[in-house]
């Protein structure tokens, strides 16, 4: 079993990969590989609205969509097809694609000693001080999401197979029924953000993404689960529009305090409660709405994975050249964003016909 709204949730999180970035390059608050002298509260606000549920639904629906696929696919076999469309393209990207930021960003910068690959073998590979690699060093950039991905398929895999088996032979348990309950779902923020206390490896926390792909595999596993999210789908909208409006007011309120400052932790529930809530409300939107496909979703679904590897090395380049045009904000980032979609989708159609990019780029082959 294939869920069209589960696909066209995961669509949505790669398109909102390209407005997202984009604002990275205008943000305040922190530097970037390309970074705009001017600087926008739009896309500062923009960011801040959406991070509390952006990577968070890129873990759930992961989570969701694993639990559908080892109902088709023994244990071996879904390493086998992680190790394929996962692991490959993860080091094949660090190798051919990540770099390309690095060396725009240290173009950029001054920094740039000689061509290429001169910057790969002496500034790209041997520098690991700064693994954000905002600076041009050693970084795993966007695909950290895959190697998190990978990472969570195989370590969890025993605990996932244990549960499908014990579903098959005592019906779902204790802790699967609590998955149809509403009050328990929502509940679900508070762990989320204890997790969050646990160590994290630059700023994203193996622990947070790793409940979030679990909890998206529970919910799946009990098919109540979704009926019950339907029908708390206004509660959701208004806790969500609730614990926005508090999450946006903590922000400046926390400022300045450490991570386990009581603002901060309050801001941190806040925070969770917001995203959480958000996530409800667009699976049961979704499960209403978009639970049908048609060749669009079939195209989508085929580029949404190759499109998410090469988008941000693409927008990097992209920005650079658009920055140094006339200083019209709106205009830049409404290029960057439009000139990098079609940059990325023109890749992918050139690329998918040809084995040795499929294989690099995890691209399933279509008969």
């Amino acid at each position: 079993m294939r869920r069209k709204d589960i696909d066209w949730l995961r669509i949505f999180g790669i398109l909102l990969l390209f407005p997202f970035h984009a604002a990275r390059v205008f943000d305040s608050r922190e530097f970037n590989y390309i970074h705009s002298d001017a600087t926008s509260l739009a896309c500062v606000t923009f960011m801040n609205i959406i991070w509390p549920w952006f990577m968070p639904m890129m873990f759930l629906v992961a989570g969701i969509a694993t639990w559908y696929a080892l109902q088709k696919k023994d244990a071996g076999q879904y390493v086998k097809e992680r190790v394929l469309r996962l692991l490959i393209p993860l080091v094949s990207g660090i190798i051919l694609i990540v770099p390309i930021q690095g060396y725009m960003a240290r173009l950029q910068q001054g920094t740039l000693n000689g061509g290429y690959f001169n910057y790969l073998f002496t500034q790209f590979f041997p520098d690991f001080s700064d693994i954000s690699g905002y600076r041009g060093t050693f970084t795993p950039a966007h695909l950290w999401f895959i190697l998190y991905l990978f990472v969570f398929s195989c370590v969890l895999l025993p605990l996932f197979m244990h549960i499908i088996h014990a579903k098959q032979k005592k019906g779902i348990g204790f802790i699967g029924h609590l998955f149809d309950k509403g009050w328990f779902l929502i509940l679900l923020f508070i762990p989320l953000t204890i997790s969050e206390a646990l160590p994290d490896i630059g700023g994203k926390n193996p622990f947070f993404y790793g409940l979030y792909f679990t909890i998206g595999f529970l919910m799946a596993s009990n098919e109540e689960s979704i009926k019950t999210i339907e029908n708390i789908r206004w509660w959701s909208v208004g806790t969500m529009a609730l614990s926005v409006s508090l999450y946006l007011f903590l922000q400046d309120f926390a400022k300045g305090f450490g991570d386990f400052a009581w603002q901060s932790i309050i801001l941190a529930f806040a925070r969770n409660l917001y995203g959480l809530s958000s996530l409800l409300m667009m699976l049961a939107f979704a499960y209403k709405y978009l639970n049908r496909g048609g060749k669009l979703l079939e195209y989508l679904n085929h580029a949404a994975f190759p499109v998410y590897i090469l988008h941000q090395s693409v927008m990097m380049v992209i920005a650079y050249y658009v920055l140094q045009w006339p200083n019209d904000m709106p205009l830049q980032y409404i290029l960057i964003v439009m000139l990098t979609l079609i940059a990325s989708f023109a890749l992918f159609e050139a690329f998918r016909h040809f084995t040795p990019l499929r294989i690099i780029l995890g691209i399933k082959k279509v008969n």
